[in-house]
């Protein structure tokens, strides 16, 4: 992983854009990514006065749904910030929000503005990033097996009651 994950989102009323923030995550799993976008994106929306229905568009269901569980996870910390504020925003009775499946690939106008507005970030140069718990443990994986198979060549390791084909 050499590359930092980027994220936006764009917040609506009706037709219009409200609000728009994007962020650099740092070296992080796909959906560590979604869960960070949906994370800022509740927490934001219910800042935001007037606002009684919430409908969040995602191509990660998953990751939707790990932001309301606040049980231990790689971004226990974002699903608790969810939670929070879902419970502060849910105590005014009328509020309502849905998490609404939506594929990337068919190029729905929100998520190709969205994606279009996300790609509007400057390269980022090799300063240090930050990293989650599950991009390590995939690091971590990817070194065992890649050590694994280099120290699969020696026969000394190998043994010899194993049938090569």
């Amino acid at each position: 992983m050499q590359h930092q994950a980027a994220l936006a989102y764009l917040i609506y009323r009706q037709e219009d854009v409200v609000h728009q923030a994007r962020y650099i995550a740092g070296r992080v799993t796909a959906p560590d990514t979604e869960l960070y976008i949906i994370c800022a994106a509740i927490v934001k929306a219910c800042s935001l006065p007037n606002v009684n229905n919430i409908i969040l568009f995602t191509d990660s269901i998953t990751s939707a749904r790990r932001a309301i569980n606040p049980s231990i996870h790689s971004g226990q910390g974002h699903s608790l910030a969810v939670c929070r504020t879902l419970k502060q925003w849910f105590t005014n009775s009328g509020h309502n929000i849905k998490f609404i499946m939506v594929h990337s690939r068919f190029k729905w106008r929100p998520h190709h503005e969205t994606y279009e507005f996300v790609c509007g970030l400057p390269p980022v140069g090799s300063r240090h990033m930050a990293t989650s718990l599950d991009s390590l443990r995939k690091k971590a994986t990817a070194t065992c097996l890649d050590s694994w198979s280099t120290m699969f060549q020696n026969k000394k390791y190998r043994g010899h009651n194993f049938l090569l084909l």
